[in-house]
C-alpha cells in the first residue's frame, strides 16, 4: 500500500506519525505557499501536481493505492482535483473535513 497524504493541517500531520508508526508506505504532499511549513514525519513532496492530469500522473508513477485529502478547507481546487484524479484512475479517496472559519462574531 502507498497513501498520497494532502496535507497541510495539523490533522495530517498527526495522520502521518499514524501511518509512520503503522509502518505504512506513504508520501505527504504540501502546496508549498508557505515559507517555512511545520513538515510532517516520512517523505514530504512540495507544490503543485500540475492538475488533474499531472496528479493522475503521480499517482501512476508511484503506484499509489490510496489518496487521503486532509487538506485545508480553503483548498478546493486541490480536493476537486483529487476527486477527478482518483475517479478517473480507479483509487480510492478519502476526505477528512473539518469545518470552515465562520463569520466571527459580532
Amino acid at each position: 500500500m502507498t497513501v498520497l497524504l494532502l496535507g497541510g493541517t495539523s490533522e495530517a500531520r498527526e495522520l502521518a506519525v499514524l501511518l509512520d508508526e503503522a509502518g505504512v508506505d506513504f508520501v505527504s504532499s504540501l502546496a508549498g505557499r508557505v515559507e517555512r511549513p511545520r513538515l510532517p514525519v516520512g517523505e514530504v513532496r512540495m507544490g503543485g501536481f500540475g492538475g488533474v492530469e499531472g496528479l493522475r500522473a503521480w499517482l501512476a508513477e508511484r503506484g499509489a493505492t490510496a489518496v487521503v485529502d486532509a487538506t485545508h478547507p480553503f483548498a478546493e481546487g486541490m480536493s476537486a482535483n483529487a476527486v477527478a484524479a482518483c475517479a478517473a484512475s480507479g483509487v480510492p479517496l478519502l476526505r477528512l473535513a473539518r469545518p470552515g472559519w465562520g463569520d466571527a462574531p459580532g
